[in-house]
């Protein structure tokens, strides 16, 4: 009977917290702005912190009995009045947001949508168009989904911030409505290779960016136990960190907030759940639970000192149920010769092996764009827009650190005579022209665009700072360029397409008064002298 009466609890959508909610919980309401006379339930935030989406549940102006509201965080730290957006995000049918992208330019919905048309129980995907407006949403293709949803009472999903994994929830009914917690993995229909081409690079990131297949749902093992609940998951923005509501014992009250971390890539080993102690959990029952990137506070739902019924309240992260610190790295992306900004889709790599590490798609309006990335590896990225050449960028997060926020422009140079296109990725032993291994996705894909433009031939530049005599830095400008030109012609590129040259200390791009101007006088880059 518990087992069935929690479940309905959690189809439903009640209030999680009580009136009962210990004093030293020290939840503070978001206020007017985000919360209302009507119940606030399943909020999720931007990876920025400044949007915040939920649900109302019997909200007089909603579609649905649950429909999406939207509030934005205003600059004197207040939220300001949710707005109803309408459709393609709220189409009629009871609904949700179970994640936002880090650039905030795609949604992942619960309910299957096909053709714009509700089908009925799963997911959907819903991206933003070049004009920055919301598309019909999309259903997920997950494996043999219909035999879960069709046996569960509830169910929820997170959508990971890299887009290749997404974790559930599903209250079976053949188990007495119990809640588990499953994962799925994207398909990757075509694995990163290196490419022959440009054309067939885009190829594989439109079919990446825009793929919606998905594996089986698995339960995963050492996180669900056979009695008890887990339900309501949502993964921190390190990739690493769960946190998810358990009736297990341990807790304070009847359901309550636990956190475990993920031992390796099979997504089905994780460390052993902890309760989150008696500052986030209550005597009643805790769950919706979310995170921004930064991470100092956890947003949830109480109805503790409440406007409405149940409200949305933020509560300051104590460090030992923190996740591990990540990156937050916005900009923009522009036309390097026009300076205006671009529509483009960002693909990021671990720089050791050149794996993909996921992807991102800028504003088509403003070229904003976002990305979240763990510590832990050296990380490459650069946009791809048709007829420009993407100039790539690079940070370096193999040392832990805190939290911290880097802004970084990305310029794509349009594919035309005379243009200059700098190869940031490129990587040499100290005071040598020995390639590192961190530069052949960089070369491979300018192997790439000049096997796509057959005509295209190049120069090919060595440049260094001003430390050292001008004659050793002319010749290891010079044996740097011949390094890069050699690698290129072994992968099939005619070595007539190809001028090499080195110029030293001649042709400063910054100050050598300063290693930031240092740094940026010491690069490669090609000028493309026939298309």
């Amino acid at each position: 009977m518990r087992s069935l009466k929690l479940s309905l609890i959690l189809a439903l959508g009640i209030s999680f917290s009580t009136a009962n909610a210990q004093d030293e919980l020290k939840h503070e309401n978001l206020g007017s702005g985000a919360n209302s006379s009507a119940d606030e339930l399943k909020p999720i935030i931007s990876a920025d912190g400044k949007t915040l989406y939920m649900i109302r549940n019997g909200h007089a102006q909603n579609q649905s009995a649950e429909d999406i509201w939207v509030s934005q965080l205003q600059s004197d730290g207040t939220w300001g009045k949710a707005v109803h957006p309408g459709a393609p995000i709220n189409q009629g049918n009871i609904t949700s947001v179970c994640n936002v992208s880090p650039d905030g330019n795609t949604l992942i919905v619960k309910g299957a949508y096909v053709d714009g048309e509700y089908e009925g129980s799963g997911f959907s995907v819903i991206r933003k168009n070049k004009k920055g407006e919301w598309k019909d949403p999309k259903k997920l293709d997950i494996k043999n989904f219909t035999q879960y949803s069709g046996a569960a009472s509830c169910m929820g999903a997170y959508f990971c911030s890299d887009g290749k994994q997404m974790l559930f929830y599903l209250c079976d009914n053949a188990d007495g409505g119990k809640a588990n917690i499953y994962f799925s993995k994207l398909v990757e229909k075509e694995k990163w290779s290196k490419p022959k081409s440009l054309k067939d690079f885009g190829k594989f990131l439109n079919k990446a960016v825009n793929n919606n297949t998905w594996t089986e749902p698995k339960k995963i093992g050492n996180l669900n136990t056979k009695e008890y609940h887990e339900t309501y998951c949502f993964l921190a923005p390190d990739g690493v960190t769960l946190y998810f509501a358990s009736d297990r014992p341990g807790g304070q009250g009847d359901l309550d907030l636990w956190m475990a971390k993920r031992l390796d890539d099979t997504w089905e080993n994780w460390s052993t759940p902890v309760n989150l102690g008696p500052k986030m959990n209550s005597k009643g029952r805790d769950a919706y639970y979310c995170l921004d990137a930064k991470a100092e506070y956890a947003y949830m739902v109480s109805d503790h000192k409440s406007i409405g019924g149940d409200d949305i309240v933020k509560v300051k992260l104590a460090e030992d149920i923190k996740p591990n610190p990540v990156v937050l790295i916005s900009g923009k992306v522009y036309n390097a010769k026009t300076k205006e900004p671009i529509g483009a889709s960002i693909e990021y790599e671990n720089l050791v092996d050149g794996k993909n590490a996921g992807f991102a798609n800028s504003n088509a309006g403003t070229g904003e764009y976002k990305i979240v990335l763990p510590y832990g590896k050296n990380y490459g990225f650069m946009g791809f827009a048709e007829k420009f050449i993407s100039v790539s960028d690079n940070l370096d997060l193999t040392n832990i650190a805190a939290y911290q926020e880097i802004t970084r422009d990305l310029y794509l140079v349009p594919l035309e005579v005379g243009s200059t296109i700098r190869l940031n990725n490129i990587f040499f032993d100290f005071g040598k022209a020995t390639l590192r291994p961190e530069s052949f996705p960089e070369m491979d894909r300018l192997v790439g665009y000049m096997n796509e433009n057959g005509g295209m031939e190049i120069e090919l530049s060595g440049h260094t700072d001003n430390v050292g005599s001008k004659d050793a830095n002319l010749k290891l400008s010079d044996d740097r360029a011949k390094a890069v030109t050699e690698y290129i012609v072994s992968k099939g590129i005619d070595a007539k397409r190809i001028k090499a040259l080195g110029y030293g200390e001649t042709k400063p791009v910054g100050t050598n008064d300063t290693d930031e101007g240092k740094q940026l006088n010491r690069r490669v880059e090609f000028t493309i002298l026939k298309n």
